[in-house]
């Protein structure tokens, strides 16, 4: 018996949350762009400063020069060329001075934010950052609260149709970054990439996949499972969005690096690569550390495929009397598995690590796209339960 009162309940905490989730996005955007600015003022300030200081040397330099250098004698000879040596002395020891001053400077404005952050959490001041981290808690508690108000209310599972499964497995996806934000603080900057593409799916879940609460297809009924399979089958895809997530964010941070490096060994002092865009990547953590953490997560997403075959052969084999039967959700889902097999495999060689392999890990992301919205909604086939 469907509790239609309850369903609507569920659906209400769901577009709630889809407005936490726009204001937790606005959040962590402006967080980024006001670093964005004050990265921009500090290096523009530095500049200037750097300037003025070489300027000083400059003048200093000149005015130490002495004025004994026509002086007749050997002694007067002697004299000015001991003046030379130590004015030259002295405008080598105020350029490595000006240096270190200017490498001092570049020190600080590149450690303000940070200190500017620190200080405002001793003093309990409430950053934008914070505030969208919040924000994105609460939206993240209610979006569970909603899908676990689907499933008392249908009496089920709550992922028996692509609005469900799209619910439910974005809630995963913000779970899960909420606890690695948890323990690692600095990976709060990806707040903004994290949940554009979960707000995204929510609304073409809301507008386009959304059906009524009702019972199970026949077909689905009587089997544990749909509880097993589809449950992995959710923790598979969450982990594929957050690596896809963190995969593409080091491709731009691995390029932006490598445009920083070329500009300082042409002998730029404040090299700068894509402006202010430039400057919100110069908040993340760097590419090599974003490979890392990619590679942790595709590793627990190609586990969690390799059983989301497995289960789904063995319930086939339940339900329609075979293990495999080329169905398009069967092959598609084999597709991604072997994509990000080889992926696993090209990241452990030595050779094909980096960008290669972050793109490698984009195209079984979408395949996974692929596999949830034109084989669910276009390719017909034994596991049409798309509810459209």
């Amino acid at each position: 018996m469907i509790d239609q009162q309850l369903a609507e309940i569920a659906n209400l905490a769901i577009v709630v949350t889809i407005v936490l989730y726009v204001l937790a996005l606005i959040g962590f955007a402006a967080d980024l762009a006001s670093t964005s600015q004050r990265r921009s003022d500090e290096r523009l300030a530095a500049r200037e400063k750097h300037e003025e200081q070489s300027r000083g040397q400059e003048t200093s330099a000149e005015a130490a020069l002495p004025a004994t250098v026509g002086a007749s004698g050997g002694t007067g000879a002697h004299v000015a060329g001991d003046a030379q040596a130590s004015a030259g002395a002295a405008v080598g020891s105020q350029g490595a001075g000006g240096g270190d001053v200017a490498g001092t400077d570049g020190a600080a404005a590149a450690s303000t934010p940070s200190a500017a952050t620190a200080g405002a959490a001793a003093s309990g001041s409430m950053t934008a950052q914070n505030f969208a981290f919040i924000l994105a808690s609460a939206a993240t508690v209610l979006h569970i609260v909603g899908v676990a108000l689907r499933a008392v209310a249908t009496q089920r599972v709550p992922w028996a149709n692509m609005y469900e499964f799209a619910t439910t497995s974005t809630a995963v996806v913000m779970a899960a970054f909420l606890i690695f934000s948890i323990k690692r603080t600095d990976l709060r900057a990806l707040g903004t990439f994290v949940v554009g593409p979960v707000l995204l799916t929510m609304l073409l879940a809301q507008t386009l996949w959304i059906v009524p609460a009702a019972e199970l297809t026949p077909s689905l009924q009587n089997s544990h499972w749909i509880y097993i399979h589809i449950a992995v089958a959710i923790l598979s895809t969450a982990l594929s969005i957050l690596g896809a997530v963190v995969a593409s964010l080091q491709l731009l941070q691995a390029r932006h690096e490598r445009a920083l490096m070329l500009k300082a060994e042409a002998g730029e002092q404040f090299p700068e690569h894509w402006g202010r865009f430039g400057h919100v990547l110069d908040r993340l953590p760097s590419s090599t550390a974003l490979e890392a953490l990619s590679f942790r997560i595709h590793s627990v997403a190609f586990v969690c495929w390799t059983f989301t075959l497995i289960f789904g052969a063995i319930w086939a084999r339940e339900a329609w009397g075979r293990y495999w039967g080329w169905d398009p959700k069967e092959v598609w889902t084999f597709i991604i598995w072997v994509i990000y097999a080889a992926y696993l495999h090209a990241r452990a060689t030595g050779g094909f690590r980096g960008s290669r392999a972050a793109g490698l890990a984009l195209a079984g992301f979408v395949a996974v796209v692929f596999n949830y919205t034109i084989v669910n909604t276009v390719i017909n086939g034994l596991h049409s339960y798309s509810g459209l």
